[in-house]
């Protein structure tokens, strides 16, 4: 359902706001190509997928929590208010929820990349086997 959301949105738009890929399992690894869209992705998976109404919305979304803001969550009664996102507003299709269905969100932004150590002793593998130590 998560792809079908992601999916419905790129259509309606006209233009990839937002990729996909999974991890080794099941888990969706979304990618926006700014923070606006992520924003706005936030707010679709927060009213397809709400928390139970007795989750702390902290422990619900974690990682760079900034997000909520940009997204303009502040707590679980603004969750509870979204509007139907924009793609299926002027649908004959009834928008379904899945209340508790996802157990969290991590929201992330990429890093500074890769780093040259010039200690050896912070690598996390073996130089002369590329071995994990």
């Amino acid at each position: 359902m998560i792809i079908n959301c992601v999916e419905k949105w790129n259509r309606f738009e006209g233009t990839p706001q937002v990729a996909y890929t999974f991890d080794a399992g099941p888990n969706a690894v979304l990618i926006s190509h700014n923070r606006k869209a992520a924003a706005l992705l936030l707010q679709r998976l927060l009213f397809y997928f709400p928390p139970k109404s007795d989750t702390d919305l902290n422990s619900y979304v974690i990682g760079d929590t900034t997000l909520l803001q940009d997204a303009g969550i502040q707590n679980m009664n603004v969750v509870e208010a979204l509007s139907p996102p924009s793609e299926i507003k002027d649908s004959n299709n009834p928008s379904q929820k899945f209340r508790g269905d996802v157990s969290y969100f991590i929201c992330t932004k990429p890093g500074r990349g890769p780093t040259v150590l010039t200690d050896e002793s912070r690598s996390l593998i073996i130089p002369e086997t590329g071995l994990p130590k």
